[in-house]
């Protein structure tokens, strides 16, 4: 088959590598700003601060200002920004001076030392943090949001949010383009609740449709649709960081994961209120405990929210303040719009958010158990949670261990005895002294034992398991029939020991600080407490709060991020920052507005669909105004439609959906080796790929080794939240949708499609059109397009390409040009 497609012969649209969404600029970070918070701040807090800070300022010096470091103390000045030999501050840090050497106990490591000279000689660049709490009372985030009558402000606009836009147009003159043509608007629709193009028939029909509520009409059939929960969870999971595997040094499958990302669907697709639908994640299997029996599964599968953090290391659970670390992070951007982690180490550098506050929040999650998915040095995945009710559970078990309890207690008693037999000690201990070189520094007489204590476990574990295979086999059975065995399980979490953290001592986990009792940030609650019964971990009281109508953040951020996925930017463009460094939204009144609808509403995600969408904003052209354009050329206030590329999942969706292969009932479990099986490690790490026709929001994502389609067309990151996905437009993503097999493959089934649907090659040219782009070809266009075939066809039989194969190829081309067009790949 010929792997070109003559897109320059053909010239129907442009190749996909111009247009489409630009990537958003953040301002550069500041360097040296930089250095001081990674360098220079920790060490004044961990080392410095005990005696020079707070209530103590031994030798009359502070370290908690700049300019309590330039006035110095009774010696003289500390430091003379722009000049590290000037102040006394690197003379007693480089113990040049017997007598004047700080810290008196253990000298600083000699690149700590050059960190604060570097720092000194670039003037000592001090954020504004210790001025954050006093700024950030004033900051519009953090005050509840205003109560906005769309009435009161100036204009004709019937419908609130256009009154809101076209109120801040005014003063700069700016005026609205014209209303979409109904194709382009069912397209736009279309996508943007169900991530599918609309089929031809259904374009044509609300074309024709002449009815004044036509449209009104067309949203709440998109809004019924299954396909609404598959494109709006996909939304959700990309701020939970959702993933089918740990992340940890191997990357371990989690098979259960699954169920996390169908709930997700599914609260989408029933309009499960958003403070519901924030409570059951954090809290869900507290509230299962006392819930409808019918709600228990989905209550528990609601908190892999939580259980989706991060793993780290080789060992079950390594480095667990860094999952716990992932979990505060995670939900302090998907939900809140804080970056909460900046306080892990110390007081955040901008915004009011103490150290105090993170380990507050820190307890909740030292409180419960983390599932674990298994690791190179435990394989076996553990604290899984069964999706049955206890009560239920308990009466199914006693009844399957009063038949088969007997058997399972002699099988046990058997094993046992094998484990405590000589050879079982042995291999016990070769175990254990194996583990203890492993630990060992390296060196060719570490290897040459490891190699000797690794040669005779082998030995030992195959007289041990030749003794106990029948055995062992014969209760793995016992245990898989029990009633526990067959219940599926949930990769979620549970109640721990109820705990309130020690606060880290410049985030490290073993410098431990005052205890800090559970609560929130203290500028969002004055009392930063929460009233937690001592027998839970107190996640409970923490949703409530997070939903209460006196937390001026949760409803906005939410809001937000409808917005932006409506209309491609949000009216506060840092989606997962709400703090001092996030960007003030561009109509804060619109924002206001939209949040106390939401929570007017009953916190339904479906009524802001609603609302933003029947706006004359939202159902504007894309068509460009001079005059408009050298006022606001990047479109922030809406006087057009910004034309935005398909994300990765909505392009191989539509690739799939044209090909005619497009599977659009739910997959099962994904096809993972069993668990039994399971021996990854950091250097032979789990990585695979499953070919599927189902939606890509069901491919299987990996942590550690990205989906190369997703990856190359800019899918979420699963190793963090993601709140807005890059744009980028590289070479690869149009030689893939040139050559790619997916687009060959797609392409030969739509071409099959247009042959045996068509008969008259014009109608051909027609159909794909009506599909592709949902609009008929103009006479140019069939002209050119026909051309392009007939030209195609000719370079086949002059490579002898067989006769029988000639149609479906140069049709196949055909195909791929519109697969590889930027009308194709691009929404109005």
């Amino acid at each position: 088959m010929i792997r070109h497609t003559f897109l320059a012969g053909l010239g129907i649209a442009t190749l996909l590598l111009s247009g489409g969404r630009p990537a958003r600029a953040l301002p550069p970070a500041n360097g040296d700003e930089d250095h001081f918070e990674a360098k220079i701040r920790p060490v004044l807090m961990r080392t410095c601060f005990k005696c020079h800070g707070g209530d103590k300022t031994s030798g009359g010096l502070r370290v908690d200002s700049r300019e309590s470091l330039v006035k110095g103390g009774k010696k003289g000045p500390a430091i003379v920004p722009g000049n590290a030999e000037a102040g006394l501050l690197l003379q007693a840090i480089r113990y040049t001076d017997e007598d004047f050497r700080m810290p008196p106990k253990e000298r600083l490591a000699g690149n700590v030392v050059e960190d604060f000279a570097r720092w000194i000689k670039a003037g000592a660049p001090w954020p504004k943090s210790a001025a954050a709490p006093a700024a950030g009372a004033r900051h519009w985030a953090f005050q509840l949001p205003r109560t906005i009558d769309p009435a009161t402000v100036a204009g004709t606009a019937p419908h609130p949010v256009d009154r809101l836009v076209q109120a801040a147009q005014a003063p700069l003159g700016l005026h609205p383009v014209g209303p979409a043509s109904k194709r382009a608007l069912i397209r736009r629709a279309t996508f943007d609740l169900t991530g599918l193009p609309p089929s031809p028939e259904r374009v044509e029909a609300f074309v024709a449709d002449a009815r004044p509520d036509a449209y009104e009409r067309l949203i709440e059939e998109l809004l019924s649709s299954p396909r609404y929960g598959e494109r709006w969870g996909r939304h959700w999971l990309d701020v939970a960081r959702y993933a089918d595997t740990a992340g940890d040094d191997s990357d371990y499958p989690i098979p259960q994961a699954r169920f996390y990302r169908d709930w997700v669907v599914d609260a989408f697709n029933q309009d499960k209120p958003y403070d519901e639908f924030l409570t059951e994640q954090i809290a869900g299997d507290l509230l299962a405990k006392s819930g409808p029996p019918e709600l228990y599964a989905g209550r528990v599968i609601a908190t892999g929210f939580i259980a989706q953090a991060k793993r780290y290391g080789t060992h079950k659970h390594e480095d667990m303040h860094l999952i716990i670390e992932d979990t505060i992070s995670t939900l302090g951007q998907a939900v809140l719009g804080l970056t909460l982690r900046c306080a892990r180490c110390h007081d955040h550098k901008y915004d009011p958010i103490t150290s105090e506050d993170y380990y507050a929040l820190y307890g909740f999650f030292q409180s419960v158990v983390y599932p674990h998915a298994g690791s190179e040095e435990d394989h076996k995945p553990s604290e899984f949670i069964p999706l049955a009710a206890p009560a239920e559970l308990k009466t199914q078990t006693d009844a399957y261990e009063a038949e088969h309890g007997e058997r399972r207690m002699f099988l046990e008693a058997e094993l046992k005895k094998i484990d405590e037999s000589e050879s079982g000690k042995a291999l016990k201990e070769v175990k254990a002294a194996l583990e203890a070189i492993k630990k060992e520094p390296k060196s060719d007489d570490r290897d040459k034992r490891r190699k000797e204590a690794n040669d005779k476990r082998l030995v030992l574990e195959k007289e041990v398991t030749e003794k106990s295979k029948d055995l062992r086999d014969e209760l793995d059975r016992i245990l898989r029939e029990s009633p526990l065995g067959k219940t599926p399980l949930a990769y979620a979490i549970k109640e721990g020991k109820p705990v309130d953290a020690k606060l880290q001592v410049g985030g490290e986990p073993n410098r431990s600080g005052a205890v800090v009792r559970r609560g929130v940030p203290k500028f969002l609650n004055p009392k930063g407490t929460l009233e937690i019964p001592p027998e839970v971990s107190g996640r409970l009281e923490l949703a409530r709060w997070i939903t209460s109508l006196e937390n001026p953040l949760t409803a906005r951020v939410m809001v937000n991020r409808i917005w932006q996925h409506h209309f491609g930017k949000g009216l506060v463009y840092t989606a997962s920052n709400f703090g001092l460094q996030g960007e003030a939204p561009t109509h804060p009144e619109l924002l206001d507005y939209l949040a106390g609808r939401f929570v007017q509403s009953g916190w339904s995600v479906k009524a802001m669909h609603r609302l933003i969408m029947l706006s004359e904003t939202y159902r504007l052209s894309s068509d460009d105004l001079p005059a408009n354009s050298a006022k606001d050329a990047g479109n922030r206030y809406y006087w057009r439609a910004d034309r935005l590329r398909m994300d990765a999942e909505e392009l191989r969706d539509s690739i799939l959906q044209l090909g005619g292969t497009l599977k659009l009932e739910r997959p099962g479990a994904h096809p993972f080796p069993p668990a039994d099986k399971w021996s990854y490690s950091a250097h032979r790490q789990f990585s695979a790929i499953y070919p599927s026709e189902n939606r890509s929001i069901y491919l299987m994502v990996q942590r550690l080794h990205p989906h190369p389609y997703l990856s190359l067309f800019n899918g979420a990151d699963a190793k963090l939240t993601t709140d807005v996905r890059d744009a980028s437009t590289v070479a690869s993503q149009a030689l893939f949708m040139a050559n790619g097999d997916l687009v060959h493959q797609q392409a030969a089934a739509f071409a099959k499609r247009l042959i045996e649907g068509w008969t008259a090659p014009d109608e051909r040219v027609r159909h794909a059109y009506l599909e592709a782009y949902g609009r008929a070809p103009t006479a140019a266009e069939v002209e050119r397009s026909l051309g392009y075939v007939a030209r195609y066809t000719k370079a086949l039989e002059s490579e002898k390409a067989a006769p029988e194969k000639r149609e479906l190829e140069a049709w196949s081309s055909f195909a791929r040009v519109v697969f590889a067009s930027n009308e194709f790949y691009h929404v109005d």
